[in-house]
């Protein structure tokens, strides 16, 4: 049964598993263990995303201020840069 549970500590290519102890957890049942962690993969996820897409909107901002665009043309800018993201997130589909 060890040799069973050590053999699955390790995943591709043989490398340890982190943050994740299958022994400690109740035979059969990893759900609260398995939620945490994507939980937290998911929250650092959304963190990692909004700091990219606040970072994005200074620099949008920065060439708007640059350029002295007028409002239109802001709004342009505004609207290639949604078009830009969309094509972008349609990759990862």
């Amino acid at each position: 049964m060890n040799n069973i549970i050590n053999k699955s500590r390790h995943g591709f290519a043989g490398l340890p598993v982190t943050g994740f102890d299958m022994a400690s957890a109740a035979e059969g049942d990893y759900t609260p263990k398995l939620t945490l962690m994507l939980d937290s993969a998911r929250n650092e996820e959304r963190a990692n995303r909004a700091a990219v897409f606040a970072s994005r909107l200074e620099a949008i901002a920065s060439f708007i201020t640059k350029k002295e665009m007028t409002g239109i043309e802001a709004a342009e800018a505004l609207r290639d840069e949604a078009t830009r993201i969309q094509n972008e997130a349609g990759d990862f589909h």
